[in-house]
């Protein structure tokens, strides 16, 4: 049992990944893979591919939207699609949807709902089949991307994407940290961010204050204001709560921005395919 899948948004779908894992692990034939050639698609596949390979498991990836009427496979659905997982066997089939969730209970017992991606229980889905390999374990950090791309960011608070974030902070897979203390951010989609003062910033950030580092980074957001995007929920996560992991010198939002970079240049399943074997490769992008 992974700690993730303890937390309350997976209840809902706990018992399907766990069955699909066991059968998994069970069968041991050659599973076919299958998702949309987007960067969705491609960080779901992912932590699946991730595991198979650590346990040593065959199996094929297709970029296809429709799974086939033969043999047994994964079919990850897109972001329009909020039915959750469904799973068959004999033969083995298992359809993996987002489904909106409790993510966290306020202080008055009301319940915070958000998406649970497919990206996170495709994440959840790896570790419960390759608990301890080391393709896998790189691969945690980015069960918080489905969310990060997910638009519920753009209008709302997503308490999933939070209860996600600090259960992985609570694990020590990644750190939470301001903007300036990332090495090597990537801005390049945000245009009300002026690198030359983002990179003076950075450059007395370890001499600046508790106050003195809220009036900077005020004055480096204040552009974004005329805007009506970014969120402020979104605009907190890219300038105050960036994600970075071991090993990681851009946090979490400049390495998904730099991945949706390879589909201006390559065809769209060529894209798709080069990100999935950059993460088995590296764990990052």
């Amino acid at each position: 049992m992974t700690a993730l899948l303890e937390t309350a948004p997976f209840a809902p779908v706990s018992d399907i990944l766990i069955s699909a894992a066991d059968e998994i692990r069970r069968i041991k034939v050659p599973i076919l893979l299958l998702a949309a050639p987007s960067i969705e698609g491609s960080l779901a596949l992912a932590p699946i591919e991730a595991a198979l390979v650590d346990s040593g498991i065959p199996y094929r990836r297709r970029f296809k939207l429709e799974a086939p009427n033969e043999g047994s496979w994964i079919h990850i659905l897109g972001s329009g699609e909020e039915t959750g997982p469904r799973i068959e066997t004999n033969p083995f089939r298992l359809t993996i949807a987002g489904t909106v969730v409790k993510g966290l209970t306020g202080h008055r017992g009301d319940e915070r709902k958000g998406p649970l991606t497919a990206i996170a229980q495709c994440n959840v889905l790896g570790q419960l089949i390759s608990p301890h390999g080391l393709r896998t374990r790189r691969m945690k950090p980015w069960a918080l991307s489905g969310n990060w791309l997910h638009s519920s960011l753009d209008t709302t608070y997503d308490p999933v994407f939070t209860t996600i974030r600090d259960q992985l902070v609570e694990e020590g897979v990644i750190r939470v940290v301001c903007l300036p203390e990332v090495p090597e951010p990537n801005v390049s989609i945000h245009n009300w961010i002026d690198p030359t003062a983002l990179d003076a910033i950075t450059s007395r950030w370890p001499t600046l204050d508790v106050e003195g580092r809220a009036r900077a980074l005020s004055h480096l957001v204040k552009p974004s204001l005329a805007s009506s995007t970014p969120s402020t929920a979104r605009l907190e996560e890219i300038i105050w709560h960036c994600v970075l992991s071991s090993g990681w010198s851009t946090d979490l939002a400049g390495q998904i921005t730099a991945g949706a970079q390879l589909w201006k240049e390559y065809a769209a399943p060529i894209a798709a395919a080069k990100l999935v074997d950059k993460l088995l490769r590296d764990g990052k992008i």
